[in-house]
Protein backbone atom coordinates (compact mmCIF):
# COMPACT_ATOMS: atom_id res chain seq x y z
CA UNK A 1 0.00 0.00 0.00
CA UNK A 2 1.15 3.57 -0.67
CA UNK A 3 2.17 5.58 2.27
CA UNK A 4 -0.42 8.15 1.61
CA UNK A 5 -4.21 7.84 1.11
CA UNK A 6 -7.77 8.82 0.93
CA UNK A 7 -9.83 8.46 4.17
CA UNK A 8 -12.54 10.90 3.56
CA UNK A 9 -14.01 12.91 0.79
CA UNK A 10 -16.70 16.10 1.38
CA UNK A 11 -18.41 17.58 -1.73
CA UNK A 12 -21.48 20.51 -2.47
CA UNK A 13 -22.43 19.92 -5.76
CA UNK A 14 -25.38 20.96 -8.11
CA UNK A 15 -26.47 17.50 -8.08
CA UNK A 16 -27.04 18.16 -3.80
CA UNK A 17 -25.35 17.92 -0.59
CA UNK A 18 -22.68 14.89 -0.54
CA UNK A 19 -20.36 12.16 -2.58
CA UNK A 20 -23.23 9.94 -3.12
CA UNK A 21 -25.34 12.63 -4.51
CA UNK A 22 -22.61 14.03 -7.07
CA UNK A 23 -21.50 10.23 -7.84
CA UNK A 24 -25.50 8.82 -8.43
CA UNK A 25 -25.90 12.02 -10.30
CA UNK A 26 -23.24 11.58 -12.60
CA UNK A 27 -23.51 7.84 -12.69
CA UNK A 28 -27.42 8.04 -13.82
CA UNK A 29 -26.31 10.91 -16.73
CA UNK A 30 -28.82 13.23 -14.81
CA UNK A 31 -28.74 16.77 -15.63
CA UNK A 32 -27.86 18.75 -12.07
CA UNK A 33 -29.73 21.28 -10.75
CA UNK A 34 -28.98 24.97 -11.95
CA UNK A 35 -30.51 28.29 -10.42
CA UNK A 36 -31.23 31.53 -12.71
CA UNK A 37 -28.51 33.41 -12.87
CA UNK A 38 -28.38 37.51 -15.05
CA UNK A 39 -25.18 36.09 -16.65
CA UNK A 40 -24.87 33.63 -18.83
CA UNK A 41 -21.67 32.44 -18.07
CA UNK A 42 -22.63 30.86 -14.58
CA UNK A 43 -24.13 27.72 -13.55
CA UNK A 44 -25.02 28.52 -9.80
CA UNK A 45 -26.69 26.09 -7.99
CA UNK A 46 -29.95 25.68 -7.15
CA UNK A 47 -30.74 26.57 -3.71
CA UNK A 48 -33.87 24.28 -3.49
CA UNK A 49 -31.34 21.14 -4.05
CA UNK A 50 -29.55 21.73 -0.77
CA UNK A 51 -32.32 22.95 1.59
CA UNK A 52 -31.88 27.06 0.89
CA UNK A 53 -28.44 26.48 2.05
CA UNK A 54 -26.06 29.60 1.08
CA UNK A 55 -22.55 29.99 0.24
CA UNK A 56 -21.32 30.42 3.30
CA UNK A 57 -22.14 27.10 4.64
CA UNK A 58 -20.95 24.81 1.51
CA UNK A 59 -17.09 24.50 2.84
CA UNK A 60 -17.98 23.62 6.34
CA UNK A 61 -20.24 20.98 5.06
CA UNK A 62 -18.11 19.43 2.99
CA UNK A 63 -15.00 19.72 5.52
CA UNK A 64 -17.46 17.67 8.26
CA UNK A 65 -18.72 15.48 5.42
CA UNK A 66 -14.93 14.03 4.75
CA UNK A 67 -14.11 14.43 8.52
CA UNK A 68 -16.96 11.63 9.34
CA UNK A 69 -16.53 9.67 6.57
CA UNK A 70 -12.72 8.79 7.82
CA UNK A 71 -14.12 8.25 11.43
CA UNK A 72 -11.68 11.48 12.62
CA UNK A 73 -12.38 11.34 16.72
CA UNK A 74 -14.54 14.03 18.11
CA UNK A 75 -12.26 14.99 20.38
CA UNK A 76 -8.98 14.45 18.75
CA UNK A 77 -6.50 17.50 17.19
CA UNK A 78 -7.88 18.95 13.74
CA UNK A 79 -5.84 18.07 11.05
CA UNK A 80 -3.79 20.37 9.30
CA UNK A 81 -5.74 23.05 6.82
CA UNK A 82 -5.28 23.70 3.29
CA UNK A 83 -7.36 25.93 1.21
CA UNK A 84 -7.42 25.48 -2.41
CA UNK A 85 -8.19 29.26 -3.38
CA UNK A 86 -7.30 32.41 -4.95
CA UNK A 87 -5.77 34.33 -2.32
CA UNK A 88 -6.36 35.22 1.76
CA UNK A 89 -9.06 37.62 1.44
CA UNK A 90 -7.80 41.38 2.72
CA UNK A 91 -9.28 42.61 6.21
CA UNK A 92 -13.06 43.56 5.20
CA UNK A 93 -13.57 42.19 2.36
CA UNK A 94 -16.49 39.74 1.56
CA UNK A 95 -15.51 38.35 -1.79
CA UNK A 96 -16.00 34.55 -2.70
CA UNK A 97 -12.65 34.29 -4.78
CA UNK A 98 -10.73 35.08 -1.64
CA UNK A 99 -10.10 32.70 0.87
CA UNK A 100 -12.18 33.35 4.51
CA UNK A 101 -9.18 33.78 7.22
CA UNK A 102 -10.88 31.71 9.65
CA UNK A 103 -12.95 28.56 9.03
CA UNK A 104 -15.31 26.96 11.29
CA UNK A 105 -16.66 23.43 10.91
CA UNK A 106 -18.62 22.05 13.31
CA UNK A 107 -16.71 21.69 16.70
CA UNK A 108 -13.42 22.53 14.72
CA UNK A 109 -11.97 26.29 14.20
CA UNK A 110 -8.82 26.96 12.02
CA UNK A 111 -7.24 30.30 12.09
CA UNK A 112 -5.50 31.25 9.04
CA UNK A 113 -5.36 28.13 7.28
CA UNK A 114 -2.49 27.97 4.53
CA UNK A 115 -3.80 28.88 0.94
CA UNK A 116 -2.42 27.20 -1.82
CA UNK A 117 -3.28 29.56 -5.10
CA UNK A 118 -2.07 28.10 -8.04
CA UNK A 119 -5.29 28.96 -10.60
CA UNK A 120 -7.62 26.19 -11.73
CA UNK A 121 -5.22 23.44 -10.75
CA UNK A 122 -5.21 24.56 -6.85
CA UNK A 123 -6.72 21.98 -5.52
CA UNK A 124 -4.34 19.22 -7.51
CA UNK A 125 -1.24 21.55 -5.89
CA UNK A 126 -2.93 20.96 -2.36
CA UNK A 127 -3.01 17.56 -2.66
CA UNK A 128 0.51 17.19 -3.95
CA UNK A 129 1.55 19.63 -1.19
CA UNK A 130 -0.44 17.89 1.65
CA UNK A 131 1.57 13.94 0.08
CA UNK A 132 4.33 15.81 0.53
CA UNK A 133 4.15 17.28 4.02
CA UNK A 134 2.72 13.57 5.26
CA UNK A 135 5.39 11.59 3.38
CA UNK A 136 8.04 14.29 4.71
CA UNK A 137 6.93 13.58 8.43
CA UNK A 138 5.33 17.03 9.44
CA UNK A 139 2.49 15.74 9.56
CA UNK A 140 -0.07 12.28 9.55
CA UNK A 141 -3.44 13.93 8.20
CA UNK A 142 -3.70 16.99 5.76
CA UNK A 143 -6.86 18.53 5.26
CA UNK A 144 -7.18 20.17 1.73
CA UNK A 145 -10.67 22.07 0.91
CA UNK A 146 -12.06 24.59 -1.26
CA UNK A 147 -15.26 26.38 -2.24
CA UNK A 148 -16.35 28.29 -5.89
CA UNK A 149 -19.01 30.63 -5.90
CA UNK A 150 -20.06 32.60 -9.03
CA UNK A 151 -18.76 35.58 -8.79
CA UNK A 152 -18.61 38.56 -11.76
CA UNK A 153 -14.92 38.84 -11.43
CA UNK A 154 -13.95 35.60 -12.56
CA UNK A 155 -16.95 35.65 -15.19
CA UNK A 156 -14.91 39.00 -16.61
CA UNK A 157 -11.74 37.53 -16.27
CA UNK A 158 -12.24 34.58 -18.57
CA UNK A 159 -14.26 36.70 -20.79
CA UNK A 160 -11.39 38.95 -21.15
CA UNK A 161 -9.48 36.06 -22.60
CA UNK A 162 -12.16 34.99 -24.38
CA UNK A 163 -12.39 31.35 -22.84
CA UNK A 164 -16.84 31.66 -22.27
CA UNK A 165 -18.82 29.68 -24.01
CA UNK A 166 -22.46 29.10 -24.43
CA UNK A 167 -24.95 26.74 -22.80
CA UNK A 168 -24.66 23.74 -22.08
CA UNK A 169 -20.64 23.39 -21.47
CA UNK A 170 -19.61 20.36 -23.65
CA UNK A 171 -16.42 18.32 -22.97
CA UNK A 172 -14.86 17.16 -26.62
CA UNK A 173 -17.51 18.10 -28.34
CA UNK A 174 -17.25 18.69 -31.64
CA UNK A 175 -19.39 21.95 -30.51
CA UNK A 176 -17.69 22.62 -27.33
CA UNK A 177 -17.11 26.70 -27.50
CA UNK A 178 -15.85 27.60 -24.38
CA UNK A 179 -16.29 27.51 -20.14
CA UNK A 180 -18.77 28.21 -18.15
CA UNK A 181 -18.18 28.86 -14.21
CA UNK A 182 -19.93 26.90 -11.58
CA UNK A 183 -20.56 26.35 -7.83
CA UNK A 184 -19.25 23.92 -5.32
CA UNK A 185 -17.45 22.87 -2.52
CA UNK A 186 -14.78 19.65 -1.57
CA UNK A 187 -12.55 18.16 0.92
CA UNK A 188 -9.91 15.50 0.66
CA UNK A 189 -8.34 13.77 3.72
CA UNK A 190 -5.35 12.32 3.45
CA UNK A 191 -3.34 10.66 5.72
CA UNK A 192 -0.10 8.56 6.28
CA UNK A 193 -1.58 4.86 5.99
CA UNK A 194 -0.05 3.91 8.98
CA UNK A 195 -1.60 6.10 10.97
CA UNK A 196 -4.94 5.18 9.52
CA UNK A 197 -4.08 2.01 9.87
CA UNK A 198 -3.45 2.45 13.93
CA UNK A 199 -7.24 4.00 13.86
CA UNK A 200 -9.08 1.04 12.46
CA UNK A 201 -9.85 3.37 8.46
CA UNK A 202 -9.92 1.05 5.68
CA UNK A 203 -9.16 3.82 3.12
CA UNK A 204 -10.89 4.82 0.55
CA UNK A 205 -7.89 4.86 -2.14
CA UNK A 206 -4.32 4.87 -2.53
CA UNK A 207 -2.74 8.28 -3.55
CA UNK A 208 0.28 6.51 -5.68
CA UNK A 209 1.68 9.44 -6.94
CA UNK A 210 1.36 13.62 -7.52
CA UNK A 211 2.58 15.63 -9.92
CA UNK A 212 2.43 19.60 -9.50
CA UNK A 213 4.35 21.56 -12.50
CA UNK A 214 4.77 25.12 -13.51
CA UNK A 215 5.71 25.70 -17.11
CA UNK A 216 4.25 25.99 -20.91
CA UNK A 217 4.43 28.21 -23.72
CA UNK A 218 0.95 30.29 -22.87
CA UNK A 219 -0.29 32.14 -19.95
CA UNK A 220 -3.39 30.63 -20.79
CA UNK A 221 -3.58 28.16 -23.42
CA UNK A 222 -2.48 24.16 -22.19
CA UNK A 223 0.26 23.25 -23.43
CA UNK A 224 0.03 19.42 -24.54
CA UNK A 225 3.76 18.97 -23.97
CA UNK A 226 3.74 19.63 -20.32
CA UNK A 227 0.62 17.93 -19.63
CA UNK A 228 1.98 14.70 -21.05
CA UNK A 229 4.49 15.33 -18.60
CA UNK A 230 2.24 15.51 -15.98
CA UNK A 231 0.50 12.28 -16.19
CA UNK A 232 3.20 10.31 -17.32
CA UNK A 233 5.49 11.52 -14.34
CA UNK A 234 2.95 10.42 -12.22
CA UNK A 235 2.11 7.05 -13.48
CA UNK A 236 6.23 6.15 -13.40
CA UNK A 237 6.43 7.31 -9.85
CA UNK A 238 3.67 4.78 -8.85
CA UNK A 239 4.97 2.17 -11.30
CA UNK A 240 1.77 1.51 -13.02
CA UNK A 241 2.15 -0.50 -15.86
CA UNK A 242 -1.19 0.66 -17.14
CA UNK A 243 -4.22 3.30 -16.61
CA UNK A 244 -8.07 2.55 -16.43
CA UNK A 245 -9.53 5.94 -16.72
CA UNK A 246 -8.47 9.81 -17.00
CA UNK A 247 -10.86 12.40 -15.25
CA UNK A 248 -9.76 14.93 -17.87
CA UNK A 249 -9.56 18.90 -16.77
CA UNK A 250 -11.53 19.46 -20.15
CA UNK A 251 -12.87 22.77 -19.39
CA UNK A 252 -14.82 22.80 -23.26
CA UNK A 253 -12.62 25.14 -24.86
CA UNK A 254 -11.61 23.91 -28.13
CA UNK A 255 -7.76 24.62 -27.74
CA UNK A 256 -7.40 23.47 -23.65
CA UNK A 257 -9.50 20.36 -24.18
CA UNK A 258 -7.71 19.19 -27.90
CA UNK A 259 -4.32 19.45 -26.11
CA UNK A 260 -5.21 17.19 -23.10
CA UNK A 261 -6.65 14.85 -25.56
CA UNK A 262 -3.50 14.89 -27.57
CA UNK A 263 -1.39 14.23 -24.84
CA UNK A 264 -3.56 10.96 -23.41
CA UNK A 265 -3.15 9.49 -27.18
CA UNK A 266 0.42 10.32 -27.11
CA UNK A 267 0.80 8.32 -23.53
CA UNK A 268 -1.39 5.63 -24.66
CA UNK A 269 0.29 5.00 -28.21
CA UNK A 270 3.67 4.92 -27.24
CA UNK A 271 3.03 2.65 -24.13
CA UNK A 272 0.55 0.49 -26.27
CA UNK A 273 -2.10 0.42 -23.61
CA UNK A 274 -5.53 0.20 -24.69
CA UNK A 275 -8.10 2.93 -25.70
CA UNK A 276 -8.44 4.35 -21.96
CA UNK A 277 -11.98 6.32 -20.95
CA UNK A 278 -11.81 9.68 -20.63
CA UNK A 279 -14.67 12.19 -19.23
CA UNK A 280 -15.26 15.30 -16.95
CA UNK A 281 -17.87 16.70 -14.66
CA UNK A 282 -17.45 20.28 -16.63
CA UNK A 283 -20.53 19.19 -18.84
CA UNK A 284 -22.58 19.17 -15.61
CA UNK A 285 -21.36 21.43 -12.92
CA UNK A 286 -19.61 23.77 -14.92
CA UNK A 287 -15.72 25.05 -14.09
CA UNK A 288 -15.23 25.22 -10.27
CA UNK A 289 -12.44 27.25 -10.55
CA UNK A 290 -9.64 26.80 -7.56
CA UNK A 291 -12.09 24.14 -6.50
CA UNK A 292 -12.53 22.32 -9.67
CA UNK A 293 -10.73 18.97 -9.11
CA UNK A 294 -12.84 17.95 -6.25
CA UNK A 295 -15.65 16.62 -8.21
CA UNK A 296 -12.56 15.01 -9.91
CA UNK A 297 -11.14 13.38 -7.17
CA UNK A 298 -14.46 12.14 -5.65
CA UNK A 299 -15.15 10.54 -9.28
CA UNK A 300 -12.03 9.00 -9.61
CA UNK A 301 -12.42 7.45 -6.02
CA UNK A 302 -15.87 6.48 -7.20
CA UNK A 303 -14.15 4.23 -9.93
CA UNK A 304 -11.37 2.78 -8.47
CA UNK A 305 -13.66 1.83 -5.26
CA UNK A 306 -16.59 0.74 -6.95
CA UNK A 307 -15.46 0.39 -10.73
CA UNK A 308 -17.90 2.89 -11.79
CA UNK A 309 -16.99 5.61 -15.37
CA UNK A 310 -19.48 8.36 -15.66
CA UNK A 311 -19.53 9.55 -18.90
CA UNK A 312 -19.76 13.59 -19.47
CA UNK A 313 -22.89 14.91 -19.74
CA UNK A 314 -23.30 17.52 -22.98
CA UNK A 315 -20.89 15.02 -25.30
CA UNK A 316 -23.13 14.32 -27.85
CA UNK A 317 -21.23 13.89 -31.28
CA UNK A 318 -17.08 13.31 -29.47
CA UNK A 319 -13.88 14.13 -31.11
CA UNK A 320 -12.35 11.63 -32.55
CA UNK A 321 -8.74 10.40 -31.42
CA UNK A 322 -6.85 7.18 -31.40
CA UNK A 323 -5.97 5.60 -28.31
CA UNK A 324 -8.90 7.65 -26.45
CA UNK A 325 -12.63 6.77 -25.82
CA UNK A 326 -14.98 9.34 -24.74
CA UNK A 327 -18.31 8.03 -23.70
CA UNK A 328 -21.20 10.04 -24.62
CA UNK A 329 -23.75 11.68 -21.87
CA UNK A 330 -25.59 8.68 -20.69
CA UNK A 331 -25.38 6.43 -17.97
CA UNK A 332 -22.21 5.40 -16.13
CA UNK A 333 -19.66 2.73 -17.81
CA UNK A 334 -19.57 -0.64 -15.08
CA UNK A 335 -16.64 -2.28 -15.71
CA UNK A 336 -16.60 -6.20 -15.26
CA UNK A 337 -12.68 -5.78 -13.99
CA UNK A 338 -11.35 -3.67 -11.50
CA UNK A 339 -10.13 -0.01 -11.97
CA UNK A 340 -6.60 0.01 -10.71
CA UNK A 341 -5.43 3.42 -11.35
CA UNK A 342 -7.64 6.63 -12.32
CA UNK A 343 -5.57 9.80 -12.62
CA UNK A 344 -7.19 12.97 -12.34
CA UNK A 345 -5.87 16.09 -14.21
CA UNK A 346 -6.26 19.87 -13.56
CA UNK A 347 -4.80 22.87 -15.41
CA UNK A 348 -4.58 26.18 -14.99
CA UNK A 349 -3.64 29.68 -16.05
CA UNK A 350 -0.36 30.86 -15.96
CA UNK A 351 0.96 27.20 -16.62
CA UNK A 352 -0.28 25.54 -13.78
CA UNK A 353 -0.74 21.77 -14.13
CA UNK A 354 -1.06 19.11 -11.98
CA UNK A 355 -1.86 15.31 -12.38
CA UNK A 356 -2.69 12.85 -9.40
CA UNK A 357 -3.20 9.30 -9.45
CA UNK A 358 -5.16 6.95 -7.22
CA UNK A 359 -5.19 3.37 -6.75
CA UNK A 360 -7.64 0.73 -5.87
CA UNK A 361 -7.33 -0.35 -2.24
CA UNK A 362 -7.17 -4.25 -2.63
CA UNK A 363 -8.91 -6.26 -0.31
CA UNK A 364 -7.54 -8.19 1.96
CA UNK A 365 -6.85 -11.87 1.76
CA UNK A 366 -7.13 -14.18 4.67
CA UNK A 367 -3.94 -16.31 5.63
CA UNK A 368 -3.95 -19.88 4.11
CA UNK A 369 -4.36 -22.31 7.03
CA UNK A 370 -1.94 -25.51 6.65
CA UNK A 371 -4.47 -28.50 9.16
CA UNK A 372 -2.47 -31.00 10.68
CA UNK A 373 -2.87 -34.78 8.97
CA UNK A 374 -5.42 -37.09 10.41
CA UNK A 375 -3.58 -39.55 11.84
CA UNK A 376 -5.94 -41.22 13.52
Amino acid sequence: MSDVVVTGMGVVSAYGRGVPALLDGLATGRPPSIGESDDAATRPIDRAVLDGAEPASWLASAIDEALAEARWPPHAPSPLLLLAAQAEAPAGEQNPLFAPSTVVAGARRWDRPLVVSHACASALFGIHLAARLIRGGAHDAVLVAGVSVCDPYASESLRVVKAIGTAPTRPFDRARDGILIGEGSGAVLLERASAAAARGVTPLAELAASVAQIGGRSSVASDPEVVYECMVRALDEAGASGLDYVHAHATGTVQGDAAELQAVARLVAERAWPAVPVSSHKGALGHLLHASAFPGVAVAVGAVRDAVIPTTVGLREPVEIDGVDLPVEGSALRRDRPVEHALVNAFGFGGNNASVLLRRIRPLVPPRTTESPDLG
